[in-house]
C-alpha cells in the first residue's frame, strides 16, 4: 500500500522517483522498500514527505492494519452502506477525505462515491473520481486480484455492485453481491440488503428458479426474525420477479403488500418512490394507461407533503412518467408538452436520453423523418449501452422503415437484422 500511495502523492506533485529520493537513498533500495522487503525508516520518510507535501505519519502508518485501524474503516463502511436518503449530509461531510491508514482513506473515498452517485450529484461523483478515486481503481479495481482488508475488500465490492448497476450490466452485479455476501454475517441488515439486490440480478439476467428460492429463504429469515421492517422491500422486489413472468396481477398484489407493509419501515421514503415507479410501469406496459394515469397523479399528490427540494428531485421522473402514457395513447399534444417539461429539468443521463427518445417519437408521428432519424441516433447508443430493449425496440423498428423509405436499403437491413436479433433474445 505504500507504493500506491507515494506513487499517487508523485503523481499529483508531478515529481519523478528519481527526483524524490536524490540525495537521500538509492533508487534500487527504495525499490525494495515499496516491495516491503525493507521498512521504511522514519529519517527518509520525513525527508521523502517533506518533497511530497505531507506529514511523515501519513507515509508511515499508510499500511497500518491493526485491529483499531481495521475497526475504524468498518464502521465508515456499515455507516455508509445504507441507501443515501438515510445518511445525513453532515454524517458525509464529517468524514476525513485524508487518513495515515489507506485501508481507512480508501474504504471513505469509495462509499463517498455511492453516495453522491445515489445523490445524482454528478459533479461530486465526477471530482472524487479525478482527483482521487480513478488512481486507486486502477491499482485496486479487481478485488479477485487483490488481496485486501476486510473493510477495504467489502467497501469495493459494494462500489462495484452500485457501479454496474448504474451500467444495467447484472451479471457483473450478480458476481459481486455474491462475493459481499460471502464477507457478510448471515441476517445482518447489509446481508438482507444484499438479498434483495440478488433477487433483482436473478430476474435480470432471467434467473428466475434462482430469483425465486432467494426471495422464499429470505422471508422466511426475516419472518422467524422478526423483522418486518424488511418486509416492503422484500415485496417490490418479488413484484419485479412476478411481472417478469407475466403475473400482473401477482405483481400489482406484491405491491400492495409492499405498501402495506410500509408501518414498519423505518424510513419509507424510498421505498414508496420504488413502490410507485414499480406500479406506473407495471400499468403502463400492460396496456392500463386510466390506472397507469390515476397512478401517476397520486404518486404527484403524495410528493406535495415532501419538502421542496425532494419535489424537484421527482419531477423529471414524474414527466418521464407522463411522456411515456401520452406516447402510448398517441396523445401527441400531451407528449410535446410534457417532453418540454423534461428537457428543461432532466438532471440524469437516463432522463436526457428518454426525453430525445420522446422527441424522435414525435417527430416520427409527424412525419418528419430528419428530425427523428437525428434523435434517434443521438439517443441510440445510449440505450444499446444499457440494453434497454422497450427503446431499443422503438427505435430499431422506426429507423429500418425511415431509411427504407429514403431508399437506404442497406441501412434498413442493418437495423431490421438488430430489431429481429433483440426480439429473438427477448423471447
Amino acid at each position: 500500500m505504500l507504493k500506491e500511495r507515494i506513487e499517487f502523492l508523485s503523481k499529483r506533485k508531478q515529481i519523478s522517483r528519481k527526483d524524490l529520493v536524490e540525495g537521500l537513498v538509492t533508487q534500487a533500495h527504495f525499490a525494495n522498500i515499496l516491495a516491503e522487503r525493507y521498512p521504511l525508516p522514519e529519517d527518509l520518510a520525513e525527508s521523502i514527505a517533506k518533497r511530497l507535501g505531507v506529514g511523515a505519519s501519513y507515509l508511515l502508518q499508510t499500511a497500518v492494519q491493526d485491529e483499531q485501524t481495521l475497526a475504524r474503516a468498518e464502521a465508515v463502511f456499515a455507516q455508509m452502506a445504507v441507501p443515501a436518503s438515510a445518511i445525513p449530509e453532515e454524517t458525509v461531510h464529517a468524514l476525513q477525505d485524508r487518513d495515515d491508514s489507506l485501508t481507512v482513506e480508501l474504504t471513505t473515498a469509495l462509499m463517498k462515491a455511492v453516495y453522491y452517485q445515489q445523490l445524482n450529484d454528478a459533479a461530486a461523483h465526477e471530482y472524487i473520481h479525478t482527483s482521487y478515486l480513478n488512481f486507486y481503481l486502477e491499482k485496486y479495481g479487481r478485488p479477485d486480484d487483490v488481496q485486501l482488508p476486510r473493510p477495504l475488500a467489502k467497501a469495493l465490492l459494494f462500489y462495484k455492485i452500485q457501479y454496474y448497476r448504474s451500467k444495467m450490466a447484472f451479471v457483473d452485479v450478480l458476481t459481486h453481491a455474491t462475493r459481499l455476501g460471502g464477507l457478510t454475517e448471515p441476517g445482518s441488515e447489509l446481508w438482507l440488503s444484499i438479498q434483495n439486490i440478488q433477487m433483482e440480478a436473478y430476474i435480470q439476467t432471467r434467473q428466475y428458479e434462482e430469483a425465486k428460492r432467494t426471495f422464499e429463504q429470505t422471508m422466511k429469515h426475516v419472518y422467524d426474525q422478526r423483522l418486518f421492517h424488511r418486509l416492503s422491500g422484500l415485496y417490490v422486489a418479488y413484484s419485479g420477479y412476478c411481472f417478469t413472468m407475466g403475473l400482473v396481477q401477482e405483481a400489482l398484489s406484491a405491491l400492495s403488500m409492499a405498501e402495506a407493509s410500509l408501518v414498519y419501515a423505518g424510513n419509507p421514503g424510498d421505498l414508496v418512490t420504488a413502490i410507485a415507479n414499480n406500479r406506473i410501469v407495471m400499468l403502463t406496459m400492460s396496456g392500463d394507461l386510466d390506472l397507469a394515469q390515476a397512478e401517476i397523479e397520486r404518486f404527484d399528490t403524495l410528493l406535495h407533503a415532501e419538502t421542496e427540494e425532494t419535489r424537484q428531485a421527482m419531477k423529471p421522473l414524474l414527466l418521464v412518467y407522463r411522456c411515456e402514457v401520452a406516447s402510448a395513447r398517441k396523445s401527441w399534444g400531451m407528449l410535446a408538452q410534457s417532453v418540454d417539461q423534461l428537457l428543461n429539468c432532466a438532471v440524469t443521463e437516463d432522463q436526457k436520453m428518454n426525453a430525445i427518445f420522446y422527441q424522435s417519437q414525435l417527430a416520427l408521428a409527424h412525419g418528419e423523418q430528419e428530425a427523428f432519424l437525428n434523435h434517434a441516433q443521438a439517443c441510440l447508443p445510449y440505450f444499446e449501452s444499457v440494453q434497454q430493449s422497450m427503446r431499443l425496440e422503438a427505435l430499431y423498428e422506426g429507423m429500418a422503415v425511415v431509411s427504407e423509405d429514403q431508399r437506404k436499403y442497406k441501412e434498413a437491413a442493418a437495423y431490421y437484422r438488430k430489431l429481429v436479433y433483440l426480439l429473438r433474445k427477448s423471447s
